[in-house]
């Protein structure tokens, strides 16, 4: 029997993301990238562009030292 794949959704609250790359470091299936988009502050903010492969997990959310990401299953 087959198991189906699950979805998951990657939420950056941008304000508070300083871009530091952590996330992008500890992901096991390189979800994130940057691309030059920058917030409030200036930062350049990581974004979760590959969440197809998002495997749930939560490395990213743990390593963020801003508590700016959030991991959710999709409905």
């Amino acid at each position: 029997m087959e198991q189906a794949k699950k979805n998951f959704v990657i939420t950056i609250e941008e304000a508070r993301c300083k871009g530091c790359g952590f996330c992008k470091e500890v992901c096991p299936k390189d979800v994130f990238e940057f691309e030059g988009k920058l917030n409030g502050a200036g930062y350049s903010i990581s974004n979760p562009k590959h969440t197809e492969l998002c495997i749930g997990c939560n490395s990213c959310v743990m390593a963020c030292p801003d508590m700016a990401l959030t991991l959710n299953e999709a409905e």
